[in-house]
């Protein structure tokens, strides 16, 4: 085993444990035989090879102690700081002297007179030493050992060091007031920051000469001319001043203010690929360290070499390209692990992709795909490579490879295939195949449901080859406009919410349709879904103009410009805004920044999720702030009740049979038809509203008498 001493900013030195020291066997056996005199030969032959920190010899003599010899132990600590005070180590006589005041051995005043003589050579040079050893006095001191450990204290946090912060960076002290318990520091942008003692040892990381923080504070214009010239250098300094393997994040926290943030990127894609960088880890976990011993690729091929295959994977696409034989070498494992029984199906065509892109031979890696592809079946296959480009590779393959059965995989695969662009290439292979019945009925089941085909739904209104328009044409009427008014706001559609926003434009699919295809039913329809919130807000008032301007005896549908609701909802929908402006949207926006510091947008999972998020929060204010300019608010017990108005509760009565029933008519926010709360823009409302007790009207399909009115709350 082996112990690490680093403190942060410093470089890992490993060392053996005491309980590993070499002569320790030896001193076992020795202590063991019981003769007091060669147990002390040993000792002082010992004593003469060096003592150092002393750790070794408190170890030993607490083993002499342990077994029972405690009058010898004492003896031979004494001869150990005379030796240490004779050899100049000063680390040891401190051990010693301490180790004997614990133990109330010999002379305790001459110990702490001892004790003050090794803090003098210890920490020579240090501005404060005289004034806090007068602080202090060790000899006068009750508690030696714990006046030493304050002392040592001050004396690793004076005037002058250098520290780094979390959240402040590195700091310089510039005042240590033992009086008050306080140290003051100058960072980069603070001056004068408190810090208790007792503190510092906590949030206070020492900084070496060297130390790329350091230089940060103290060579400040030299840093930036090397972040500009040599940015794989600079990477390198950052590493090696950490001395462990650090993520994007922190590379970028320990360049802030050197580096705009503009020119993060481009500089980050030049300075990761210095040669000794080596990265570990996928997505966010991703750490880059610099190699050690033989260099980069050695330690890659030892790495690669031990990875199970998914992790050989994210090795070749990170680290394939730094030379042609690495590349060759990693093809080769590819090619050979991706052939295994064990391989999944998904992993292996993965595996063999690569390979190839690295020069594995062609024949080689076309056998190694008939037999995945024997072994896995076309469809499983497919369903588990989740990269559109990859699911298109083993499309073509089964299309050259299987000339009696491709068609009935494409048929198969079709209803599945999530990329637009693949349902094209299917699609066009099954109609020049003959197998335009199998679309058809594809298409059939995309507009029968049309939730379970979401890209599918985005392809039938966006694809405009010749080959297949006259398929599509005849589906896109206006019940299709209907369905994408219905659905485009669903989770399930939100990868493709900005292509539906140009479909459901005045210059996309719904302006068409509009125009040329749609009914006054289906137009009413889609005033109806309307009226409920929603996050499109600029198609959604685009539609109800278009549609109105279309068929204008459907204007008195609906309030387009009014947005009636009830005092206690504006505070409501006012409190939500409040949160997307101040909280939501900008802990989202940082959160695109912190993934855009990846560099590589293209497989960045995270970067895209939180755009999707940004976008769909910024839909949601932009619908609030556009409703609440709108809000008409709505008391109930000043409305006028001699007709149904909004605000209102009417009582029906049916004419022939059946219980009375009362209905309330508010604004879309406070809607809830399942509880007779309807918004008075849909068809049952509209039906209602300026309607006088004993008038009769029909209410879902009932005749009935309108026989009261009242305020609704």
């Amino acid at each position: 085993m082996q112990q690490g001493i680093r403190g942060e900013g410093e470089q890992l030195v490993l060392l053996p444990t005491v309980s590993e020291t070499p002569w320790f066997a030896e001193w076992d056996a020795v202590v063991a035989g019981g003769d007091a005199g060669k147990i002390e030969e040993f000792w002082l032959a010992r004593l003469e090879k060096g003592i150092g920190d002393g750790e070794a010899f408190a170890e030993a003599l607490k083993r002499l102690r342990s077994a029972g010899k405690k009058t010898l132990a004492a003896t031979l600590l004494e001869l150990a700081a005379d030796e240490a005070r004779s050899e100049g180590a000063w680390a040891g006589l401190k051990r010693f002297l301490c180790e004997m005041i614990r133990l109330g051995i010999g002379d305790g005043e001459k110990w702490r007179a001892g004790l003050q003589e090794c803090l003098r050579h210890l920490w020579s040079g240090r501005p404060s030493l005289e004034k806090l050893l007068k602080h202090f006095p060790l000899l006068g001191s009750r508690k030696p050992v714990e006046t030493l450990e304050t002392l040592e204290t001050w004396l690793e946090h004076d005037l002058g060091g250098v520290f780094s912060m979390a959240g402040r960076g590195p700091g310089r002290v510039v005042e240590a007031n033992p009086q008050l318990g306080m140290l003051r520091l100058d960072f980069e942008k603070e001056r004068r920051v408190p810090v208790p003692i007792d503190a510092a040892r906590k949030y206070l990381t020492p900084l070496p000469q060297g130390h790329f923080l350091r230089r940060r504070l103290e060579e400040r214009d030299a840093l930036v001319a090397e972040i500009a010239g040599d940015p794989q250098g600079v990477l390198a300094a950052i590493l090696e001043s950490f001395a462990a393997p650090m993520n994007v994040p922190e590379i970028k926290a320990a360049l802030s203010g050197l580096l705009d943030e503009a020119q993060w990127t481009s500089w980050w894609n030049r300075a990761k690929k210095n040669p000794r960088v080596v990265a570990s880890g996928s997505g966010t976990r991703v750490k880059y360290r610099l190699a050690s011993g033989g260099g980069a690729e050695e330690e890659i091929r030892a790495e690669f070499k031990e990875a199970g295959l998914a992790q050989q994977v994210e090795l070749a696409r990170r680290h394939g390209s730094r030379s042609r034989e690495l590349g060759a070498f990693m093809a080769a494992e590819m090619l050979h692990r991706g052939q295994e029984a064990g391989a999944k199906p998904g992993l292996a065509w993965e595996a063999l992709m690569l390979a190839a892109r690295l020069g594995a031979p062609a024949a080689e890696v076309e056998a190694a795909r008939v037999e995945v592809l024997g072994r896995a079946g076309a469809l499983p296959l497919l369903d588990a490579l989740g990269d559109a480009q990859q699911r298109e590779t083993a499309l073509e393959f089964v299309r050259e490879h299987d000339a009696g059965g491709w068609t009935d995989v494409f048929a198969g695969w079709v209803e599945r295939e999530g990329s637009t662009r693949l349902l094209s290439r299917i699609s066009h292979a099954l109609v020049d195949a003959g197998q335009t019945g199998t679309l058809q009925t594809f298409l059939d089941q995309v507009l029968l449901h049309p939730a379970k085909h979401p890209a599918a739904l985005v392809w039938l209104c966006e694809e405009d080859s010749a080959g297949l328009l006259p398929l599509l044409e005849e589906r896109r009427t206006g019940s299709l406009l209907v369905r994408l008014v219905e659905l485009a706001e669903r989770r399930a559609f939100s990868p493709f919410r900005a292509r539906l926003k140009e479909i459901l434009s005045a210059g996309g699919l719904a302006g068409l349709i509009v125009q040329e295809r749609l009914t006054v039913d289906q137009a009413r329809r889609i005033l109806q879904i309307l009226e409920h919130p929603g996050e499109l807000a600029d198609e959604r008032n685009w539609l109800r103009r278009a549609a109105t301007a279309r068929f204008p005896e459907l204007r008195q549908t609906v309030e387009a410009d009014v947005v009636p609701a009830l005092a206690g909802t504006v505070e409501k929908l006012q409190a939500e805004l409040k949160n997307l402006l101040e909280k939501q949207i900008p802990e989202t926006l940082r959160a695109i920044q912190e993934a855009r510091s990846h560099g590589d947008f293209s497989e960045n999972f995270e970067y895209h999720a939180a755009r999707a998020r940004q976008e769909f929060l910024s839909a949601r204010a932009s619908e609030l702030q556009g409703d609440l300019a709108k809000v008409r608010i709505i008391d109930p017990a000043k409305v006028d009740t001699s007709r149904v108005r909004v605000g209102t509760r009417v009582w029906l009565r049916p004419q022939l049979t059946g219980a009375r029933r009362a209905i309330v008519i508010l604004g879309p926010y406070e809607a809830d038809p399942e509880k007779g709360v309807l918004s008075h823009g849909s068809e049952a409302a509209q039906a209602l509203l300026e309607r006088a007790p004993g008038e009769t009207v029909r209410f879902n399909g009932v005749a009935c008498i309108v026989e009261s009115i009242e305020p609704a709350l």
